[in-house]
């Protein structure tokens, strides 16, 4: 008949079976050892958290400095007052050439 099995169909499948499966092992272990080599180590990522955390602290200690200084330092009240006494100076003189020119 037709439609029956054949001993060495079955073989045939069978055999083809598992060439694909042994092709389909073999390049997902090829993959796995890619991936394996291609992957950053312990130690690699363990120095960069190292490095990320060393900045993160030599910030953290820059924020500190800046808040830890004063709004208006010595200096700017200095240059707030040499810039209110030149302007107080100029009406000064504005006012006597004003008053000499009458």
């Amino acid at each position: 008949m037709a439609d029956d099995v054949l001993p060495g169909e079955v073989y045939r499948r069978l055999r083809d079976h598992e060439q694909r499966t042994d092709r389909t092992h073999a390049a997902l272990d090829s993959r796995i050892t890619d991936l394996a080599k291609d992957a950053v180590t312990v130690r690699m990522w363990q120095e960069a958290e190292q490095d990320r955390d060393r900045e993160y602290l030599a910030l953290a200690a820059r924020v500190e400095k800046i808040e830890e200084r004063p709004a208006l330092s010595f200096g700017r009240w200095l240059g707030i007052l040499t810039v209110a006494a030149a302007f107080l100076a100029l009406a000064v003189q504005a006012y006597g050439v004003m008053k000499g020119a009458k």
